[in-house]
Protein backbone atom coordinates (compact mmCIF):
# COMPACT_ATOMS: atom_id res chain seq x y z
CA UNK A 1 0.00 0.00 0.00
CA UNK A 2 1.70 3.12 -0.59
CA UNK A 3 -0.70 5.72 0.93
CA UNK A 4 0.61 6.99 3.99
CA UNK A 5 -2.43 7.22 6.05
CA UNK A 6 -6.36 7.61 5.51
CA UNK A 7 -7.96 9.93 7.75
CA UNK A 8 -10.18 7.57 9.62
CA UNK A 9 -6.34 5.58 10.60
CA UNK A 10 -5.15 8.33 12.36
CA UNK A 11 -4.78 8.22 16.01
CA UNK A 12 -3.07 10.89 17.19
CA UNK A 13 -1.92 14.79 16.25
CA UNK A 14 1.44 16.40 16.62
CA UNK A 15 0.85 20.45 17.12
CA UNK A 16 3.31 22.94 16.80
CA UNK A 17 0.51 26.01 17.78
CA UNK A 18 3.26 28.71 17.40
CA UNK A 19 6.74 29.84 16.40
CA UNK A 20 7.06 31.91 19.44
CA UNK A 21 9.14 30.89 22.05
CA UNK A 22 10.76 32.60 25.58
CA UNK A 23 14.13 30.90 24.82
CA UNK A 24 17.01 30.96 22.33
CA UNK A 25 18.49 27.79 22.69
CA UNK A 26 21.22 27.02 20.67
CA UNK A 27 20.93 23.73 19.08
CA UNK A 28 17.01 25.15 18.08
CA UNK A 29 15.73 25.20 14.35
CA UNK A 30 14.45 28.73 15.47
CA UNK A 31 18.23 30.18 16.69
CA UNK A 32 20.77 31.05 14.18
CA UNK A 33 24.07 33.01 16.15
CA UNK A 34 22.28 33.94 19.34
CA UNK A 35 19.29 35.30 17.37
CA UNK A 36 15.83 34.35 16.58
CA UNK A 37 16.67 33.21 12.63
CA UNK A 38 16.04 35.58 10.24
CA UNK A 39 12.51 34.94 7.83
CA UNK A 40 10.65 33.06 10.74
CA UNK A 41 7.60 33.49 10.81
CA UNK A 42 6.28 34.60 14.63
CA UNK A 43 3.04 33.57 14.33
CA UNK A 44 0.26 31.07 16.01
CA UNK A 45 -2.58 29.02 15.56
CA UNK A 46 -6.06 29.93 16.92
CA UNK A 47 -9.24 28.50 17.82
CA UNK A 48 -11.04 29.21 14.54
CA UNK A 49 -8.25 27.35 13.03
CA UNK A 50 -8.60 24.26 15.86
CA UNK A 51 -12.30 23.69 15.12
CA UNK A 52 -11.64 23.52 11.38
CA UNK A 53 -9.06 20.71 12.13
CA UNK A 54 -10.73 18.69 14.88
CA UNK A 55 -14.44 17.90 13.29
CA UNK A 56 -16.32 16.11 16.11
CA UNK A 57 -15.67 12.57 14.23
CA UNK A 58 -12.03 13.24 13.82
CA UNK A 59 -11.60 14.30 17.87
CA UNK A 60 -13.28 10.90 18.61
CA UNK A 61 -10.81 8.70 17.15
CA UNK A 62 -7.88 10.16 18.70
CA UNK A 63 -6.03 8.71 21.43
CA UNK A 64 -3.94 11.85 21.67
CA UNK A 65 -2.99 15.00 20.51
CA UNK A 66 0.52 16.87 21.52
CA UNK A 67 1.75 20.14 21.34
CA UNK A 68 5.94 19.82 20.59
CA UNK A 69 7.46 22.77 19.24
CA UNK A 70 10.14 22.38 16.58
CA UNK A 71 10.02 26.47 16.59
CA UNK A 72 7.87 27.44 19.60
CA UNK A 73 6.47 26.68 22.76
CA UNK A 74 3.29 27.11 23.37
CA UNK A 75 3.28 28.52 26.74
CA UNK A 76 4.65 31.75 24.71
CA UNK A 77 1.28 31.81 22.64
CA UNK A 78 -1.85 33.91 24.15
CA UNK A 79 -4.49 31.88 22.48
CA UNK A 80 -3.15 28.20 23.43
CA UNK A 81 -4.63 27.99 26.83
CA UNK A 82 -7.90 28.35 24.76
CA UNK A 83 -7.39 26.10 22.24
CA UNK A 84 -6.33 23.39 24.71
CA UNK A 85 -9.53 24.13 26.88
CA UNK A 86 -11.84 23.60 23.94
CA UNK A 87 -10.03 20.10 22.73
CA UNK A 88 -10.54 19.34 26.22
CA UNK A 89 -13.86 18.69 25.60
CA UNK A 90 -14.24 17.50 21.81
CA UNK A 91 -13.68 14.09 21.95
CA UNK A 92 -9.58 13.99 21.92
CA UNK A 93 -8.71 11.11 24.82
CA UNK A 94 -5.40 12.55 26.05
CA UNK A 95 -3.52 15.93 25.74
CA UNK A 96 0.41 16.30 26.52
CA UNK A 97 2.50 19.49 26.52
CA UNK A 98 5.99 19.92 26.08
CA UNK A 99 7.43 22.72 27.13
CA UNK A 100 10.37 25.15 28.82
CA UNK A 101 8.20 25.81 31.68
CA UNK A 102 9.85 29.27 31.55
CA UNK A 103 6.95 31.35 31.50
CA UNK A 104 3.78 32.51 33.01
CA UNK A 105 2.56 32.46 36.59
CA UNK A 106 1.98 30.01 38.76
CA UNK A 107 -2.00 30.63 38.68
CA UNK A 108 -1.75 30.43 34.94
CA UNK A 109 0.04 26.57 35.63
CA UNK A 110 -2.53 26.01 38.46
CA UNK A 111 -5.79 26.46 35.45
CA UNK A 112 -3.67 24.39 33.54
CA UNK A 113 -3.85 21.42 35.76
CA UNK A 114 -7.86 21.68 35.53
CA UNK A 115 -7.51 21.52 31.48
CA UNK A 116 -5.10 18.70 32.06
CA UNK A 117 -7.22 16.80 34.55
CA UNK A 118 -7.14 13.14 33.00
CA UNK A 119 -4.83 10.50 34.27
CA UNK A 120 -3.08 10.39 30.31
CA UNK A 121 -2.67 14.23 30.30
CA UNK A 122 0.73 15.19 31.31
CA UNK A 123 3.05 17.88 30.80
CA UNK A 124 6.51 17.24 29.95
CA UNK A 125 8.94 20.15 31.34
CA UNK A 126 12.14 20.51 29.54
CA UNK A 127 15.08 21.25 32.42
CA UNK A 128 18.32 20.19 31.69
CA UNK A 129 20.16 20.65 34.72
CA UNK A 130 19.68 22.80 37.66
CA UNK A 131 19.91 25.89 39.28
CA UNK A 132 23.99 26.63 37.95
CA UNK A 133 23.21 24.75 34.78
CA UNK A 134 20.11 24.35 32.72
CA UNK A 135 19.99 28.27 31.87
CA UNK A 136 23.41 26.87 30.00
CA UNK A 137 21.42 25.69 27.14
CA UNK A 138 18.08 26.70 27.84
CA UNK A 139 18.69 29.81 27.13
CA UNK A 140 17.39 32.76 29.17
CA UNK A 141 15.46 30.49 31.33
CA UNK A 142 14.81 31.14 34.69
CA UNK A 143 15.14 28.11 37.00
CA UNK A 144 13.64 29.04 40.23
CA UNK A 145 10.12 30.39 38.02
CA UNK A 146 10.30 27.04 36.25
CA UNK A 147 9.62 25.19 39.74
CA UNK A 148 7.51 27.47 40.95
CA UNK A 149 5.56 26.63 37.55
CA UNK A 150 5.77 23.21 37.99
CA UNK A 151 5.15 22.96 41.89
CA UNK A 152 1.81 24.63 41.26
CA UNK A 153 0.97 22.70 38.41
CA UNK A 154 1.19 19.63 40.16
CA UNK A 155 -0.02 20.61 43.35
CA UNK A 156 -3.07 21.53 41.96
CA UNK A 157 -2.93 17.71 40.49
CA UNK A 158 -1.41 17.58 37.41
CA UNK A 159 0.60 14.89 36.12
CA UNK A 160 4.18 15.73 35.25
CA UNK A 161 7.81 14.55 33.88
CA UNK A 162 10.76 16.26 33.92
CA UNK A 163 12.90 16.02 30.79
CA UNK A 164 16.64 16.39 30.74
CA UNK A 165 19.42 16.44 28.21
CA UNK A 166 22.16 15.43 29.06
CA UNK A 167 25.57 17.81 28.40
CA UNK A 168 28.82 18.19 29.87
CA UNK A 169 28.04 20.49 32.03
CA UNK A 170 25.12 18.58 33.62
CA UNK A 171 25.77 14.92 33.41
CA UNK A 172 27.11 15.02 36.95
CA UNK A 173 23.46 16.21 38.23
CA UNK A 174 21.18 13.76 36.71
CA UNK A 175 20.88 11.73 40.43
CA UNK A 176 20.53 14.65 42.50
CA UNK A 177 17.28 16.02 39.83
CA UNK A 178 16.35 12.74 39.80
CA UNK A 179 15.71 13.22 43.57
CA UNK A 180 14.05 16.63 43.77
CA UNK A 181 11.56 15.60 41.09
CA UNK A 182 10.29 13.04 42.89
CA UNK A 183 10.36 15.27 46.12
CA UNK A 184 8.37 17.91 44.12
CA UNK A 185 5.90 14.53 42.53
CA UNK A 186 6.74 14.74 39.24
CA UNK A 187 5.65 11.02 37.86
CA UNK A 188 8.82 10.14 36.15
CA UNK A 189 12.35 11.52 34.44
CA UNK A 190 13.43 11.18 31.26
CA UNK A 191 17.39 11.04 30.41
CA UNK A 192 17.71 12.02 26.91
CA UNK A 193 21.14 12.33 24.69
CA UNK A 194 20.64 14.99 22.38
CA UNK A 195 20.78 14.58 18.32
CA UNK A 196 22.10 17.55 17.07
CA UNK A 197 25.56 17.45 17.85
CA UNK A 198 25.26 16.04 13.99
CA UNK A 199 23.77 18.30 11.83
CA UNK A 200 23.63 19.55 7.99
CA UNK A 201 26.98 20.32 8.18
CA UNK A 202 28.65 16.88 9.43
CA UNK A 203 25.89 15.36 7.06
CA UNK A 204 27.87 16.73 4.17
CA UNK A 205 31.43 16.52 5.79
CA UNK A 206 31.23 13.25 6.89
CA UNK A 207 32.44 14.13 10.22
CA UNK A 208 30.92 14.62 13.71
CA UNK A 209 32.04 17.34 16.38
CA UNK A 210 32.10 17.74 20.32
CA UNK A 211 31.13 21.35 21.13
CA UNK A 212 28.77 23.95 20.26
CA UNK A 213 29.16 28.12 20.90
CA UNK A 214 26.77 29.86 22.63
CA UNK A 215 26.14 33.22 21.40
CA UNK A 216 25.08 36.61 23.70
CA UNK A 217 22.06 38.07 21.59
CA UNK A 218 23.00 41.49 22.70
CA UNK A 219 26.56 41.52 21.87
CA UNK A 220 27.35 38.61 19.43
CA UNK A 221 29.87 37.38 21.27
CA UNK A 222 30.57 33.76 22.02
CA UNK A 223 29.55 33.11 26.00
CA UNK A 224 30.20 29.60 26.61
CA UNK A 225 30.14 26.22 24.87
CA UNK A 226 27.85 23.39 25.56
CA UNK A 227 29.89 19.89 24.84
CA UNK A 228 28.69 16.47 24.15
CA UNK A 229 29.00 13.67 26.70
CA UNK A 230 28.62 10.16 25.66
CA UNK A 231 26.34 10.76 22.56
CA UNK A 232 25.38 7.26 21.45
CA UNK A 233 23.58 9.57 18.70
CA UNK A 234 27.12 10.59 17.27
CA UNK A 235 28.57 7.18 17.38
CA UNK A 236 26.36 5.55 15.33
CA UNK A 237 26.45 8.61 13.09
CA UNK A 238 30.59 7.46 12.86
CA UNK A 239 29.17 3.74 12.57
CA UNK A 240 27.12 4.70 9.68
CA UNK A 241 29.96 6.72 7.55
CA UNK A 242 32.36 4.01 8.47
CA UNK A 243 29.62 1.50 6.96
CA UNK A 244 28.58 2.71 3.71
CA UNK A 245 31.27 5.62 3.33
CA UNK A 246 29.41 8.28 3.13
CA UNK A 247 26.35 10.09 4.46
CA UNK A 248 24.53 10.47 1.09
CA UNK A 249 25.11 6.88 0.46
CA UNK A 250 24.01 5.48 3.36
CA UNK A 251 20.45 7.64 2.70
CA UNK A 252 20.30 6.66 -0.53
CA UNK A 253 20.16 2.98 0.30
CA UNK A 254 19.11 2.87 3.53
CA UNK A 255 15.10 1.22 4.04
CA UNK A 256 12.67 3.31 5.91
CA UNK A 257 10.64 2.34 9.02
CA UNK A 258 8.51 5.62 9.13
CA UNK A 259 7.72 6.09 12.73
CA UNK A 260 4.48 8.08 12.40
CA UNK A 261 3.07 6.12 10.17
CA UNK A 262 3.89 3.16 12.77
CA UNK A 263 2.00 5.21 15.23
CA UNK A 264 -0.48 6.79 12.74
CA UNK A 265 0.29 10.09 13.82
CA UNK A 266 0.53 13.56 11.83
CA UNK A 267 1.99 16.72 12.38
CA UNK A 268 0.48 20.01 12.00
CA UNK A 269 2.84 23.27 12.09
CA UNK A 270 2.35 26.74 13.15
CA UNK A 271 1.20 27.64 9.89
CA UNK A 272 -1.82 25.31 10.05
CA UNK A 273 0.41 22.86 7.59
CA UNK A 274 -0.37 19.09 7.44
CA UNK A 275 2.85 16.98 7.11
CA UNK A 276 3.29 13.28 7.81
CA UNK A 277 5.68 14.44 10.92
CA UNK A 278 7.54 16.75 12.04
CA UNK A 279 11.01 16.49 10.89
CA UNK A 280 9.81 16.46 7.81
CA UNK A 281 7.91 19.83 7.97
CA UNK A 282 9.98 21.74 10.06
CA UNK A 283 12.37 23.07 7.59
CA UNK A 284 9.78 24.56 5.73
CA UNK A 285 9.97 27.93 7.89
CA UNK A 286 14.13 28.52 7.43
CA UNK A 287 14.84 31.44 5.53
CA UNK A 288 15.67 30.39 1.40
CA UNK A 289 18.72 33.16 1.66
CA UNK A 290 20.18 31.62 5.09
CA UNK A 291 19.45 27.68 4.32
CA UNK A 292 20.21 27.91 0.32
CA UNK A 293 22.76 24.80 0.83
CA UNK A 294 20.54 23.02 3.44
CA UNK A 295 19.71 19.68 1.45
CA UNK A 296 16.66 19.24 3.83
CA UNK A 297 15.43 23.12 3.19
CA UNK A 298 16.47 22.06 -0.85
CA UNK A 299 13.97 19.04 -1.04
CA UNK A 300 11.68 20.70 0.38
CA UNK A 301 11.85 23.88 -2.00
CA UNK A 302 11.64 21.68 -4.53
CA UNK A 303 8.99 19.31 -3.69
CA UNK A 304 6.47 22.38 -3.00
CA UNK A 305 7.58 24.01 -6.63
CA UNK A 306 6.10 20.52 -8.04
CA UNK A 307 3.16 20.40 -5.73
CA UNK A 308 2.43 24.06 -5.62
CA UNK A 309 3.03 25.80 -2.09
CA UNK A 310 0.20 25.16 0.07
CA UNK A 311 -1.17 21.96 -1.61
CA UNK A 312 -1.00 20.95 2.35
CA UNK A 313 -2.39 23.39 3.88
CA UNK A 314 -5.37 23.15 6.43
CA UNK A 315 -6.48 26.83 6.38
CA UNK A 316 -7.28 25.92 2.35
CA UNK A 317 -8.51 22.22 2.92
CA UNK A 318 -9.97 19.23 4.32
CA UNK A 319 -7.63 17.07 6.34
CA UNK A 320 -9.04 14.30 4.09
CA UNK A 321 -8.40 16.25 0.90
CA UNK A 322 -4.76 16.64 1.94
CA UNK A 323 -4.48 12.91 2.41
CA UNK A 324 -5.52 12.15 -0.94
CA UNK A 325 -3.18 14.76 -2.34
CA UNK A 326 -0.74 12.49 -4.66
CA UNK A 327 2.26 13.39 -2.52
CA UNK A 328 0.42 11.83 0.87
CA UNK A 329 -1.72 9.37 -1.03
CA UNK A 330 1.66 7.98 -3.50
CA UNK A 331 4.59 9.51 -3.95
CA UNK A 332 5.83 9.72 -0.60
CA UNK A 333 6.28 6.18 0.13
CA UNK A 334 7.27 5.18 -2.96
CA UNK A 335 9.75 8.00 -2.84
CA UNK A 336 11.49 5.61 0.39
CA UNK A 337 12.55 3.26 -2.48
CA UNK A 338 14.22 5.82 -4.19
CA UNK A 339 17.69 7.69 -4.51
CA UNK A 340 17.44 11.17 -3.81
CA UNK A 341 18.49 12.19 -6.90
CA UNK A 342 15.66 10.26 -8.74
CA UNK A 343 12.38 12.40 -10.14
CA UNK A 344 10.43 11.63 -6.62
CA UNK A 345 13.24 11.14 -4.58
CA UNK A 346 13.96 10.35 -1.31
CA UNK A 347 14.07 13.12 1.19
CA UNK A 348 17.23 12.91 3.21
CA UNK A 349 14.87 13.87 6.56
CA UNK A 350 13.24 10.43 6.14
CA UNK A 351 16.51 8.52 5.64
CA UNK A 352 18.06 10.36 8.81
CA UNK A 353 15.05 9.82 11.05
CA UNK A 354 13.56 6.73 10.20
CA UNK A 355 16.39 4.76 8.12
CA UNK A 356 18.05 1.19 9.53
CA UNK A 357 21.50 2.05 11.48
CA UNK A 358 21.06 5.79 12.79
CA UNK A 359 18.82 7.08 15.46
CA UNK A 360 18.26 10.58 14.90
CA UNK A 361 15.55 10.61 17.32
CA UNK A 362 15.71 11.86 21.05
CA UNK A 363 12.41 10.66 21.67
CA UNK A 364 11.04 8.32 24.61
CA UNK A 365 10.93 5.52 22.01
CA UNK A 366 14.41 5.51 20.89
CA UNK A 367 17.46 4.29 22.10
CA UNK A 368 18.80 8.06 22.90
CA UNK A 369 16.48 8.34 26.12
CA UNK A 370 15.85 6.12 29.03
CA UNK A 371 12.74 6.92 31.59
CA UNK A 372 12.78 6.04 35.20
CA UNK A 373 9.72 5.80 37.18
CA UNK A 374 9.68 8.55 40.62
CA UNK A 375 6.24 8.36 41.56
CA UNK A 376 2.89 6.29 40.75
Amino acid sequence: MNTYLKLEDIRAVHMEHTSKCNLLCPQCARVREGQVTPGLPLTELTLKDYKKIFTPEFSKQLDRVYWCGSYGDSIASGTWMECAFWLRYSGVKSMQLYTNGSARKPDWWKKLALVFDRPKDYVYFSIDGLADTNHLYRVNSNFDIIMKNAKAFIDAGGNARWDYLVFDHNAHQVEEAKELAKEMGFKAMVIKNTSRFVSNKEFKNNDSRDNEAVIDQRTGKKMHEISDVGNKNKSKFEYVIDKYGSWKEYVDVTKINCKYQNDKTVYIDFQGKLWPCCWVGTPDAWSPELYRDNIQKTQLNALEARYKKGFNSLKEFSMAEILEHGWFSESLVKSWSNKQSDTNGKLQTCGRTCGTDYEFSSNLESSNSEKVVLNK
